[in-house]
């Protein structure tokens, strides 16, 4: 009898390692340490609602990206009431952890990093233009992951009119 409780308990043990709950965040499909991303067979369309932007391949193209969507990219949300309030919310959620609640780089995340994040405030962001703050939600930058997938395409300029509006160096 215990001799087929202790198989049964055994058996239990290692059956319980697949099942849902004892995944880690290791366990995740997706591009490991020295792997090549996958890239999307030609003619496949994106997922509804989600945006098709093309993958840089080289530090010129990203430049050139970069320029072309600071001259040709402009902010179709009105700078008002409703749209600031509703950058704020969203970039609480999202950016506050790394640029802080004042956008200083001081958030309790980005203290750990080496740079620090960008200071929101500074002449060098408020006098970008929309489409290049845009770009850089859109698709990151040095240390920081980009936001294309977690935040809709409007949210990114209502967080645009945020950073210009509210944080804006005293």
């Amino acid at each position: 009898m215990r001799l087929v409780l202790l198989v049964i308990g055994v058996l239990s043990a290692a059956a319980a390692q697949g099942l849902p709950w004892s995944k880690d965040m290791v366990d995740q499909p997706s591009v490991k340490p020295q792997e090549t991303a996958v890239r999307e067979p030609q003619g496949s369309v994106p997922v509804k609602g989600k945006e098709a932007m093309p993958v840089p391949q080289d530090v010129a193209e990203v430049v050139r990206s970069r320029l072309l969507a600071t001259r040709t990219l402009s902010n179709p949300v009105a700078v008002d009431e409703a749209s600031v309030a509703r950058g704020k919310e969203v970039y609480d959620i999202h950016c506050s952890v790394c640029h802080g609640a004042s956008g200083k780089g001081d958030g309790p995340v980005g203290k750990k990093f080496v740079p620090p994040p960008m200071d929101l405030s500074t002449d060098y962001v408020q006098l970008q233009g929309d489409g290049q703050i845009f770009y850089t939600i859109t698709h990151g930058g040095v240390a920081m992951p980009f936001y294309r997938d977690a935040i809709d395409k409007i949210d990114r300029w209502h967080i645009i009119n945020y950073i210009k509006s509210e944080l804006k160096a005293q």
